[in-house]
């Protein structure tokens, strides 16, 4: 009983401090399909490759908001974009091509 207590504890604490960031890996990769960025909301640690592939027939653009760096070129199906994010914040981004396609890079620091 006491057990099942101290795992229930720990369950609800898990839960109530929000998603936890990933730990820093060689690349994170985010979907472009059905004109949505899949996932649209992403979590990484400094010094983590987000890569976007294109699995729809359309082409995409990534723009980062506000003139950041790790803007793409055109995608056109299959094509993929990487890059890495080497200071914490918060960089939302759209495509270029759909401004309706929203997505956001949370970085958090070392």
């Amino acid at each position: 009983m006491r057990k099942s207590l101290i795992l229930a504890a720990v369950g609800v604490a898990l839960l109530m401090s929000g998603p936890a960031p990933i730990a820093a890996q060689e690349a994170v990769g985010v979907d472009i399909r059905d004109f949505s960025f899949v996932p649209k909301d992403l979590m990484v640690r400094v010094s983590t490759a987000v890569r976007w592939v294109n699995r729809d027939d359309a082409p995409h653009r990534i723009v980062m908001d506000g003139g950041r760096p790790g803007s793409s070129g055109t995608l056109g199906q299959g094509a993929e974009h990487t890059f890495t994010f080497t200071e914490a914040g918060r960089f939302p981004y759209h495509c270029g091509i759909h401004p309706t396609m929203l997505g956001e890079v949370n970085v958090t620091g070392p």
